[in-house]
């Protein structure tokens, strides 16, 4: 899927775009409508130097309405793959991988759903319950029914309770 074969990678600096495919993200609820992993990469003898681009629209279902709706996503990552590495380290734009001396394959699967899940917005609102600010707007705030003011109405059980407690 999301792969490359080191023995194809070309010395010095190259470029190779690969497609996400559709049901990338299926085990999340999402479906990618198109979305291309754009990778530029510098190689040298003990070192892979990757500058990654996720560019991607997906169909996301809204919270309120579950309608729905398209998201689109660009995100960048520098992947760093380097012979001899102890630890690998990851933070939001960057990680540090360990390339041993026969791999024969560099995966972005993980990264990518990584990059993207990370994307997505805490709450799927559909864009038509946004404000021009990006923010959430009221759904309903309309009252049902006659409204009846409880301040002047006393229950009498409370009035019973009153009396009771000036007896004691």
């Amino acid at each position: 899927m999301l792969k490359l074969y080191t023995f194809e990678i070309p010395s010095l600096k190259s470029q190779k775009t690969l497609s996400i495919p559709h049901d990338f993200l299926e085990s999340e609820d999402t479906t990618v409508l198109e979305g291309t992993l754009h990778l530029d990469i510098d190689r040298s003898d003990h070192m892979i130097h990757i500058k990654s681009m996720v560019t991607s629209i997906l169909e996301l279902q809204c919270d309120r309405s579950l309608d729905k709706f398209q998201y689109s996503v660009q995100r960048e990552l520098d992947i760093i793959y380097k012979e001899g590495l102890k630890e690998e380290e990851y933070d939001l734009h960057s990680s540090f991988k360990r390339l041993e001396q026969h791999q024969q394959t560099l995966e972005f699967e993980q990264d990518v759903r990584d990059m993207l899940l990370l994307s997505l917005p805490p709450k799927r609102i559909h864009p038509r319950y946004l404000d021009d600010n990006g923010n959430p707007t009221e759904l309903l705030n309309e009252q049902f029914g006659s409204f009846i003011d409880d301040s002047e109405t006393v229950d009498p059980r409370w009035e019973a309770l009153k009396k009771l407690k000036k007896l004691i």
